[in-house]
Formats: structure tokens, C-alpha cells, sequence
């Protein structure tokens, strides 16, 4: 599950790009969300190619506690976002 993606997370105001970093160990999963000017950190686990995350997106003034989860099948990410204003798709694809 280690890696980097550049992710599309669908918002009520419109795709927001950015990147997400994993770091497996042994399940463990922990790593950092990189979008509109912001990194945020992350933990969670990993089972196979399933990833079940969870942390704080914070955006200038405003703090959004979510939880994410999804599957990374070779270089492509699919998953869901769930914050309290709804739950957004993602979707991405490895670095490099």
C-alpha cells in the first residue's frame, strides 16, 4: 500500500485535486493528505489492497474531521470520503 497518488476528491464546490501519501506498516497505515496549500496527516489501516483512513482536513479557517476509505488495485485509487457534509468519491492514480 506504500505510495503516492495524485487524487480527485468530488466537493460540493467542485473537484479539489491534490496527493495522498501511504505508508504501510504491516497494516498499520499511517501518511498525509496534500491539497489546496495545506498537509494534513492521517492514520489508519491496510488489509490487502482495502484502506480504511481517518483524520482532519484543515482549509484556512474551517477544520473537517473525515473518514476515508477504498482500495488501490495497481497504480489506480478508488474510495470514498465521509465528513459531516456528505460523502465524496476519490480517485486517483500512483506517482511516478
Amino acid at each position: 500500500m506504500n505510495g503516492t497518488f495524485h487524487v480527485t476528491l468530488g466537493t460540493p464546490i467542485g473537484p479539489q485535486s491534490g496527493t495522498i501519501t501511504f505508508v504501510d506498516h504491516d497494516g498499520s497505515l499511517s501518511g498525509s493528505i496534500r491539497a489546496m496549500g495545506n498537509t494534513n496527516y492521517f492514520t489508519g489501516s491496510a488489509n490487502g489492497d482495502s484502506f480504511r483512513i481517518s483524520g482532519v482536513l484543515s482549509a484556512g479557517f474551517f477544520r473537517f474531521p473525515y473518514t476515508a476509505q477504498g482500495t488501490v488495485s495497481g497504480s489506480v485509487l478508488q474510495g470514498t470520503a465521509t465528513t459531516s457534509a456528505g460523502v465524496f468519491q476519490m480517485n486517483g492514480t500512483k506517482a511516478g
